[in-house]
């Protein structure tokens, strides 16, 4: 598979940078949800949308951009592992990214379940985590090629 994907990164005019949007472009679909999502919940933003009609819209936006992305990085990190997983930036990217996923899946599983009806301190709390956790995600994946910057050589 690594041997594939160097290949295909190497010999496809363009494939880099196409994939690279595609990365950015589910990025974008997905920060704009889960940022609305948290903001909504936080009582930021959306206040003359019903909570539940909100959620119900753009967690579907969410989930969807995640293979989206999943799909576009993965040729990256299969072509040259070593770049990604001994990058220190890379680990926080990772770290953020679960715990993201998790704050999220949290948060899906309690809307569905009916249990978000109001904005609680609780609710509250868990959005401003899980909108932190996917800014230094999205940070954190976009300092990676600049880690030889954020770590000199010792």
């Amino acid at each position: 598979m690594t041997e594939l994907s160097i290949k295909l990164l190497s010999t496809v005019p363009g494939l880099p940078p196409i994939l690279q949007t595609i990365h950015l472009l589910g990025l974008t679909m997905l920060m704009a949800s889960a940022v609305m999502m948290n903001l909504r919940l936080l009582n930021l933003a959306g206040r003359g949308q019903q909570l539940q009609e909100m959620l119900q819209r753009l967690f579907p936006w969410v989930f969807w951009a995640l293979p989206v992305m999943l799909l576009s990085g993965l040729p990256f990190l299969l072509a040259r592992p070593q770049r990604y997983l001994n990058n220190p930036v890379f680990a926080y990217k990772a770290a953020f990214l679960c715990l993201a996923l998790i704050l999220t899946a949290a948060l899906w599983l309690a809307f569905r379940r009916g249990r978000i009806q109001q904005q609680t301190w609780l609710v509250k709390a868990l959005a401003l985590v899980s909108l932190s956790a996917w800014l230094m995600t999205a940070m954190s994946g976009r300092w990676i090629a600049y880690a030889d910057y954020l770590f000199w050589p010792g």
